[in-house]
């Protein structure tokens, strides 16, 4: 039989779903796949493991995602309905999450997990999802995914990008409808790329007016925000292998890009180094003139390879880093690193403004950390 026919028979036959009796003889038609295999972060002083799922129904009716059951070693995460809502994002849908867990017909959707656990020896070598789905007729399916296997290896060891006190990690991954870094899927060559998985904007901050802002003085001119010219240091040691210099900066908040921003210059003036083991850290948005690096030279980590701009797809002065498995700031998969130490604040509160500015409130008190990657915009301090 052809799979157009079965396919045909599987939307027109009435439904019969999995039971003890045996297996589901009308199985939802619609494929899961995962985008790229976790391996643990520590954050915050918990485990986590950050992945997506992307489910894709083939067929001409509609599926209800109803529920997501996760077996995760000794431990079993599940997601209701209600809750996947704020996990997903419907391909095409200009919102961050979805208003609804029905995939329509020729739709996909993805889901982004995050799994926190208290500490990496709950890890197990592999994650099993269920999907629980209502198909058009009202009757129930259990699909269960194939295994998902986690990555053995240990997060990234780096130091310090910057220096001194008063930083914010902007954007540092979190699981929410507004995580910017975390839902930035890319597709290069037909393969969809997670590169700033675990990306962080590094802004500096001040309080005035009982609220941390970015800037004091005129918000158009780059010189009014407090991280503009801090010199960035290489978190690693490393071969220079791109350095891309001379991108005019942008006017903050102006809504402008000074070029046209593409695959090859997002990054506006930045810097790549292969730290080994098929890795690379990405440093962005540098301020023209001030690389003090070309390719082919080998750096240590804490020396100096540029400074603090606004080029390329930025809105403000600030430093994007993050480490990715292959030499494209956008075409890659993106990797746990942790800091060897800083000082840092719980999560932190970023307050919604017009204009990408941003500003911050609840900023908690800072505790030293070693070995860990820092809460949701974290106050942090570097020594």
């Amino acid at each position: 039989m052809k799979l157009f026919s079965l396919m045909l028979l599987a939307v027109i036959l009435p439904s019969v779903c999995a039971s003890a009796a045996g297996p589901d003889l009308k199985p939802p038609q619609v494929t899961v796949i995962f985008i790229f295999p976790p391996s643990p972060l520590i954050q915050y002083g918990a485990a986590r493991l950050v992945y997506e799922m992307v489910i894709t129904n083939y067929v001409p009716v509609a599926y209800t995602l109803e529920s997501i059951n996760v077996d995760c070693g000794d431990r079993q995460f599940s997601y209701s309905a209600e809750t996947l809502k704020g996990m997903m994002r419907l391909a095409g849908e200009p919102r961050s999450s979805a208003q609804t867990t029905q995939i329509l017909g020729g739709s996909t959707a993805v889901v982004f997990f995050m799994l926190q656990l208290e500490n990496a020896s709950q890890i197990p070598a592999s994650l099993y999802h269920t999907l629980h789905f209502r198909s058009h007729d009202g009757a129930d399916h259990a699909l269960v995914a194939k295994p998902l296997a986690v990555g053995p290896q240990a997060p990234i060891l780096v130091e310090a990008p910057l220096r001194g006190s008063d930083w914010i990690a902007g954007d540092s991954v979190h699981n929410g409808p507004d995580a910017a870094h975390r839902r930035a899927i890319l597709f290069d060559q037909g393969e969809p790329y997670l590169a700033q998985r675990y990306a962080i904007d590094w802004v500096r901050y001040r309080i005035i007016g009982g609220n941390g802002t970015t800037w004091s003085g005129p918000e158009n001119r780059n010189s009014s925000y407090f991280c503009y010219d801090a010199p960035i240091y290489s978190m690693t040691a490393g071969s220079v292998t791109e350095v891309l210099d001379g991108i005019p900066e942008n006017v903050p908040h102006s809504g402008k890009m000074a070029i046209d921003v593409n695959f090859m210059n997002a990054g506006g003036n930045h810097v790549v180094v292969y730290i080994g083991y098929g890795l690379y850290a990405l440093y962005a948005h540098m301020r023209p003139g001030t690389i003090k690096v070309k390719v082919g030279d080998h750096v240590s980590p804490g020396e100096i390879i540029g400074h603090v701009g606004n080029s390329g797809n930025s809105t403000e002065p600030h430093l994007h880093e993050h480490i990715v498995n292959r030499p494209s700031f956008l075409a890659g998969q993106g990797v746990p690193y942790e800091f060897a130490r800083f000082e840092a604040s719980g999560p932190v509160e970023l307050v919604p403004k017009p204009h990408d500015e941003m500003f911050f409130k609840n900023i908690g008190g800072l505790r030293p950390f070693a070995y860990d990657y820092p809460a949701a915009n974290a106050a942090v301090s570097f020594r």
